[in-house]
């Protein structure tokens, strides 16, 4: 237990600083372009502090485009591990409504364009989809299927789909390994240790999927994401030590 209080002691004043020096660019910088490379400059020194080794798999990723990507959930670290695996690329968080309403940090995320989704409104959670895809205009759209953190893959929401289906655009697959490990679910304690990220080819969605056909988009896209779930495992124990 005593391990992690230094983390602790580090982690909350630089987060404070950090989001109170981004919301103070925002008012400088209205497109979110600098406030979120703050972010990501602060997600590498989060995992840096945490004692966190990231190995990241871009090869099939072209960070010029513009996409959905969807993610699996294991961690609340899988924020800081997905900053340092895109940067250089542009793009906003899709999250729970609740993370908005943390004092500073909320509203720093807010400043970057971030969009908060209700998940106990459905008519509010249809127009957070719609406001994700005009703030995200130039920008790649980041939202976590399952909802919620689970060790191995789960069950996926129905808007994340009808999201992309409104959007047109090609669907990334980013499978994160590891940060179950690190950090579960319903625990502080932080074991340092080494995490995958890894980008699989895109999947079209506009003309081969209709808003009524979204169930069929979660299916597909479940299995695709089940498929390379177990790859990135395996990608992964061969990278650690």
């Amino acid at each position: 237990m005593l391990s992690i209080i230094p983390f602790y002691l580090l982690f909350l004043p630089l987060t404070l600083v950090l989001a109170i020096l981004t919301i103070g660019i925002s008012l400088f910088d209205r497109s979110g372009n600098l406030p979120n490379r703050i972010s990501m400059f602060w997600g590498g020194l989060v995992c840096r502090l945490a004692g966190i080794t990231v190995h990241v798999d871009r090869k099939n990723f072209d960070p010029s485009g513009k996409y959905i990507l969807m993610v699996n959930h294991q961690s609340w670290f899988d924020i800081p591990v997905l900053l340092v695996a895109l940067k250089g690329h542009q793009f906003r968080f899709v999250a729970k409504q609740s993370l908005f309403r943390i004092p500073f940090f909320g509203h720093a995320m807010t400043r970057i364009g971030y969009i908060g989704i209700d998940r106990d409104n459905p008519r509010r959670g249809m127009k957070s989809i719609q406001e994700a895809i005009t703030k995200s205009e130039h920008a790649s759209i980041l939202i976590f299927p399952e909802g919620s953190r689970f060790e191995k893959l789960g069950d996926f929401k129905i808007g994340p789909m009808i999201l992309a289906i409104k959007s047109g655009r090609p669907v990334v697959p980013v499978l994160i390994a590891g940060t179950y490990s690190v950090l579960p679910k319903d625990s502080w304690r932080i074991r340092p240790g080494s995490v995958a990220v890894r980008f699989f080819p895109p999947h079209e969605i506009q003309d081969a999927y209709t808003l009524k056909e979204r169930e069929r988009l979660k299916q597909d896209m479940w299995e695709i994401m089940h498929a390379y779930s177990k790859e990135t495992d395996e990608w992964l124990d061969k990278k650690r030590p």
